[in-house]
């Protein structure tokens, strides 16, 4: 099923802008989806549900963008399971998604190299970040960001990045009302697994960093892969296994 692309009015040259960038996507899915440009960016939106879903990221003035900019991020799981990097450090990120990790390592202090392989959440999240860097308060954190499109690549990063982080998504066929509003749209964009090729994209990474490449898992999940974690950070709902690089690293840590 073909994903329409439409403008609010003013807003065609973007549309068409989308069309270009997405002319070899098609969408799986049997949901009915919409890809937007309007006045507040670019939204998602599943038209055959009631109500209609929509799917906005706004990070300078939802929750995330108050919390980047105000709030202590080393309390956070992610950036305890990084350990004692030096904050001006390179990282990756696999797997961009929504952008929440991303941002948060970021914030934090780290240079970002994150990939985002689905090109309709990659045009989502980037439109979401150049919004982002208008704002005073978060430009500084927006600007350590390098988003790329695409499966993740870290042999194109240079000089080797001293960790990765990883969420492989295998979006759940969960049908409770309680799931989030933002996941019913990225099931009905993504029926199925979204990174087919986990296992292998973690073994890439352990061998083009220098110290550790965290994997994101629910907290109930099993390990990523036939290697045992060397270790992990668990939180209310998810937990972040630890993985040593496969090749040597340049200072202990």
């Amino acid at each position: 099923m073909p994903l329409e692309v439409r403008a609010a009015p003013g807003h065609e040259a973007e549309a068409e802008r989308l069309r270009e960038a997405l002319a070899g996507y098609h969408h799986e899915g049997e949901a009915e989806l919409v890809l937007e440009a309007g006045d507040h960016g670019l939204q998602l939106i599943r038209e055959d549900t009631r109500p209609t879903l929509r799917l906005h990221l706004d990070f300078a003035a939802g929750r995330l963008g108050y919390r980047l900019a105000h709030a202590g991020h080393q309390r956070e799981g992610l950036i305890r399971a990084f350990g004692k990097l030096p904050r001006d450090g390179q990282v990756l990120d696999a797997s961009a998604g929504l952008g929440r990790d991303t941002l948060l390592l970021a914030a934090h202090g780290f240079q970002v190299t994150a990939w985002e392989r689905h090109p309709v959440v990659y045009q989502l999240l980037a439109d979401a970040l150049a919004r982002a860097a208008l704002n005073p308060e978060l430009a500084a954190i927006i600007g350590r960001i390098d988003l790329r499109e695409g499966k993740a690549n870290p042999d194109r990063v240079a000089p080797p990045a001293m960790a990765a982080v990883f969420d492989p998504m295998f979006p759940e066929r969960a049908k409770r009302a309680a799931v989030k509003k933002d996941m019913q749209l990225i099931q009905a964009l993504m029926p199925e697994a979204a990174d087919p090729d986990a296992e292998q994209t973690l073994a890439t990474l352990r061998r083009h960093v220098e110290r550790r490449v965290i994997v994101k898992r629910p907290l109930q999940a099993p390990a990523l892969g036939p290697d045992t974690p060397q270790a992990s950070v668990k939180g209310k709902s998810v937990r972040f296994d630890l993985y040593p690089a496969t090749t040597p690293s340049r200072e202990n840590g």
